[in-house]
């Protein structure tokens, strides 16, 4: 083979090498990403109707309609056993998949025993075979799998039960109670469920 042409196969075969070297660097630093769908739960009040209605008469009226929000990415079972196998217990859990499942909180609300002011957090959870640990983290817009536990706002328990049947994907619900002996103040139950557990634990308004 002539000289020229041994270097220009040299030249394309160092480039090849070089594009692959970079390629599998570029995967190296990228997040895993799942296959799953982004999914947001909210609760919506009227603020003017509550603070100045049936539940605080003569109270002044809130600026507007306020929210509790989470908006978080869902994962799927596809046959995995979920929680002490794909979840370990006792392991700190995105609570989802992808990015970091996020609360946004337009009023101040009590979760659990854990009153949370209004803002914006990440939701990690710590899964046991008994309940759970709800780890509200000041650290906001991070990938998921990234925790810092120095910047933990605080932690709720959660009980857990056991489900009928298995649930396909994850879900994460704000279920608000309707009547009954708490219609004075707004509350609710927050749910996670995935696989043949739930996770619960109650939610509260809380007005200044």
């Amino acid at each position: 083979m002539p000289s020229s042409q041994i270097r220009l196969a040299l030249t394309l075969s160092t480039a090849v090498l070089l594009g692959a070297s970079a390629v599998a660097q570029e995967s190296r630093a990228r997040p895993h990403v799942a296959p799953s769908g982004r999914v947001t739960t909210s609760v919506t009040f009227d603020g003017r109707v509550q603070r100045s209605g049936a539940w605080f008469p003569g109270t002044p009226s809130h600026s507007g309609p306020s929210r509790i929000t989470i908006d978080y990415g869902q994962p799927h079972a596809r046959g995995r056993t979920i929680f002490g196998d794909l979840v370990p217990y006792g392991e700190v859990w995105r609570v989802g998949a992808n990015w970091a499942t996020r609360l946004t909180l337009d009023l101040d609300v009590r979760i659990g025993d854990l009153d949370v002011p209004r803002g914006e957090y990440t939701l990690f959870l710590r899964p046991r075979e008994d309940g759970a640990d709800l780890i509200v983290s000041l650290e906001t817009r991070q990938w998921g799998t990234d925790y810092d536990p120095s910047r933990d706002f605080g932690q709720a328990s959660m009980e857990r039960r056991a489900l009928g049947a298995a649930t396909e994907g994850m879900a994460i619900t704000l279920q608000p109670n309707l009547g009954g002996k708490n219609e004075d103040v707004p509350s609710g139950t927050l749910r996670v469920t995935w696989g043949i557990a739930e996770y619960f634990t109650s939610w509260k308004i809380l007005w200044p």
